[in-house]
């Protein structure tokens, strides 16, 4: 049997806010290039009609994620995630930055000590 640390738990929690409300947990969300051509298409002079409800459907979709594993999640810390979106395979994983974003953070448990960025890439970016 597996015991928690307060640590994981805390960096689990505030990464499951990260994925819901961002600025709540100091998180910021990128996207690749893949996941803005899937989203906007090939030309961004002429955006689909539909680009408002496609990022809604991705951010609600990444907010409501609940499908972690010990495949997906072995630290139970809820910071990578596979879906499928607009007929791909995509993932999504947090990664642990200083506020400054110029280092690792020394503390993820510590929301003043980390900055989160939230990355959405294609499967085949990673």
């Amino acid at each position: 049997m597996t015991t928690e640390t307060n640590g994981a738990a805390r960096i689990r929690r505030l990464n499951d806010i990260a994925r819901r409300i961002p600025a709540l947990a100091n998180a910021t969300w990128l996207m690749t290039r893949g996941v803005n051509a899937l989203l906007i298409g090939d030309d961004p002079a002429d955006l689909p009609d539909d680009l408002h409800n496609r990022v809604a459907l991705l951010y609600q979709t990444i907010a409501g994620y609940d499908r972690f594993s010990e495949r997906n999640d072995p630290h139970g810390e809820h910071d990578f995630g596979d879906f499928e979106f607009l007929g791909h395979a995509l993932y999504f994983k947090i990664d642990y930055y200083h506020p400054g974003r110029d280092v690792l953070s020394p503390d993820p448990s510590n929301i003043e000590l980390c900055r989160r960025v939230l990355t959405i890439m294609l499967v085949e970016e990673y």
